[in-house]
């Protein structure tokens, strides 16, 4: 069966600061979603608050089928993360894409390279202005990768929280996301002057850099980072304690190993 991708454009609580929602969403909150069964991966994008107003995190979640995708509305455990919700969230949709709904462009990246990620969300932006915007991003020298969602074709009405906004509004909703991986440092400019040079001018334009990004489940596993969270595994860094990553011991605490 082919792979599918749940796309979550997320805003912080009002009351919350940058800080504590970017800690309490990798350390608790995804903590507990790597629980979720069926993920192939996942991903959390923090994104840089500097630049953003409306919008504070972007997950994508990819699945080997439609059928492992199920866990995500109908497990137990996605049961606890709407509980949870409402302690993080003023706002959580969720863009359930179908197969063939998003695409990779690839080149090779230096391995010396440090990568940099952005997300840029239209609305408004026909297939051929799509095609257009992504031919004249992948000539930029330092883009080193272009994943291409197609939000429009997705289902963002079955995410329901009690206390958290999940409707769609002019604010929030996007027809089109770009994941834009680039060598050194993110080209603002050029995706800016990209978008300027689009022959129909897309109806709304959201350019997020992303601040951190962490893999909380990669291969149908949780990583370390998703099993003991970004505090854990620094300490064990600075104590040199090795034998802690050790998986017949994550085998014994989590039941799972990475």
């Amino acid at each position: 069966m082919a792979s599918v991708t749940t796309v979550a454009l997320l805003r912080k609580k009002d009351v919350m600061d940058m800080a504590l929602f970017s800690k309490y969403w990798r350390d608790v909150h995804g903590m507990l979603a790597t629980r979720i069964p069926g993920f192939r991966s996942y991903v959390q994008y923090h994104l840089d608050t500097a630049h953003t107003a409306s919008l504070h995190g972007i997950a994508v979640v990819d699945f080997d089928s439609e059928d492992l995708r199920g866990g995500l509305a109908d497990s137990e455990v996605a049961a606890l993360i709407r509980e949870d919700e409402v302690n993080l969230f003023q706002s959580s949709l969720l863009y359930n894409l179908p197969s063939g709904a998003d695409e990779l462009w690839q080149q090779s990246a230096a391995p010396q390279t440090q990568l940099k990620h952005g997300f840029l969300l239209l609305r408004g932006c026909a297939a051929a202005s799509t095609e257009l915007l992504c031919q004249t991003l992948q000539q930029h020298s330092d883009i080193q990768s272009l994943r291409h969602f197609a939000l429009d074709r997705g289902d963002a009405g079955h995410w329901k929280t009690p206390g958290v906004d999940n409707q769609l509004s002019p604010d929030n909703q996007f027809d089109l996301m770009l994941q834009i991986t680039a060598a050194n440092s993110f080209p603002t400019g050029a995706v800016e002057q990209a978008v300027q040079s689009l022959p129909v001018a897309p109806t709304q334009v959201q350019l997020y850099p992303v601040q951190s990004t962490y893999a909380m489940v990669a291969d149908g596993r949780p990583t370390h980072l998703g099993l003991r969270g970004l505090d854990v595994l620094q300490t064990i860094e600075a104590a040199g304690a090795d034998n802690q990553l050790d998986s017949k011991l994550l085998q014994c605490l989590y039941g799972v190993t990475p």
